[in-house]
C-alpha cells in the first residue's frame, strides 16, 4: 500500500515545475502526514507551497486516496501474518523438540520475534495519538517490570538499580506508559552497549512526579544534539535501527502533557520524565 503511495507521488510530481528542494520537501512531508507527524509549522509551510504553486493542488488531492486508517489496517495484517508464522513455528518446535538444536531454526525464531517487536513499535509510533482508555496506573509496578521486558527483547547484560518513592497512581493508558518507559530504558541500555548500569529513580515534589533513568555511559551528549533533534522520527545514529524509539516517547509525552529532558550529570546520561499530577 505504501509503495503504491510513493509511485503516485513520484509520477504526479513529474508534471509540476518545482525546485528540487521543494519536491524533496513535499516527499518528506507527505510521508510524515501518513504518520500523523506533521507539526503546525510544517503544515503551514506545505499550505503556502501549495497556495503558491497551483499545479500542486491536484497532486495532493490524488494522494488522498490512501488514508492513514488504510495504512493502519495494512500494518495490522502484516503483524497478524508474522504472529501466525511464529505460532506455527512454536507448534512445530513442540511437536519436534530436536529442531531446537538447529542453528537455522534458532535464528528463525529470533527473527520472527524481532519482526513482531518492530511492528509493535512502528505501529504504536504511527498511531499513538489516537484516543485510548485511561486507567489508574501504578508507576512502581511498571518500572519494576522493565528489566524483564528489556531482557525478553534484547541480548542484555545491563544491571538495574532502583530508588523508587511511593507515588500515587496516574491516569494514563497503561500500554502507552509501559511503551514509553521501555523505549527510554532501551535507549539507555543501547548507549551502554548493553553492559552498563541503569538506575531508575523516582520522587514527588510540589504535585509533580519525576522519573529519572540514568546510565553510567561516560560519553557526553554533543552540544549540537538536542532532545528535539533525536526525537525526530527515523533519526538514528546506529546502523540497522529504525529510529522510532524516542519519537514514540515524544508522541506519548505530547498526548499526556508529560515533559521530558536529557542531560549529562555526574558521569551519567540522565533521561528525565516529569508528570504533573494536576493533569491526573
Amino acid at each position: 500500500m505504501y509503495i503504491l503511495y510513493y509511485i503516485l507521488l513520484y509520477d504526479n510530481l513529474k508534471s509540476v515545475r518545482l525546485q528540487p528542494h521543494s519536491k524533496k520537501l513535499i516527499k518528506l512531508m507527505s510521508e510524515r502526514i501518513s504518520y500523523n507527524m506533521l507539526n503546525n509549522d510544517e503544515y503551514n509551510q506545505l499550505c503556502n507551497l501549495v497556495k503558491n504553486t497551483p499545479d500542486l493542488k491536484p497532486v495532493i488531492e490524488k494522494l488522498s486516496l490512501i488514508s492513514p486508517s488504510e495504512l493502519s489496517i495494512s500494518s495490522h495484517n502484516i503483524k497478524n501474518h508474522i504472529a501466525y508464522l511464529k505460532t506455527s513455528f512454536q507448534l512445530l518446535k513442540k511437536k519436534s523438540p530436536e529442531i531446537s538444536d538447529n542453528i537455522y531454526f534458532k535464528r528463525m525464531e529470533k527473527v520472527l520475534s524481532e519482526l513482531i517487536c518492530h511492528m509493535d513499535r512502528t505501529t504504536l509510533y504511527r498511531y499513538s495519538m489516537k484516543d485510548l482508555d485511561r486507567y489508574p496506573v501504578c508507576i512502581k509496578d511498571i518500572l519494576y517490570e522493565l528489566p524483564d521486558i528489556i531482557d525478553e527483547n534484547t541480548d542484555n547484560d545491563c544491571s538495574f538499580n532502583f530508588s523508587l518513592a511511593d507515588l500515587p497512581d496516574i491516569s494514563i493508558n497503561p500500554e502507552h506508559f509501559k511503551m514509553m518507559m521501555t523505549e527510554i530504558v532501551l535507549n539507555a541500555c543501547e548507549a551502554s552497549d548493553y553492559s552498563g548500569e541503569i538506575t531508575l529513580q523516582s520522587d514527588i515534589n510540589d504535585n509533580i512526579i519525576r522519573i529519572n533513568i540514568a546510565n553510567n555511559c561516560t560519553t557526553e551528549i554533543p552540544k549540537n544534539i538536542s532532545l528535539e533533534h533525536i526525537s525526530q522520527p527515523f533519526f538514528t545514529t546506529k546502523k540497522g535501527h529504525c529510529g522510532v524509539g524516542l519519537a514514540i516517547v515524544h508522541q506519548i509525552c505530547m498526548k499526556y502533557n508529560i515533559s521530558a529532558s536529557i542531560y549529562n550529570a555526574d558521569n551519567q546520561i540522565i533521561f528525565s520524565i516529569i508528570i504533573p499530577l494536576s493533569d491526573n
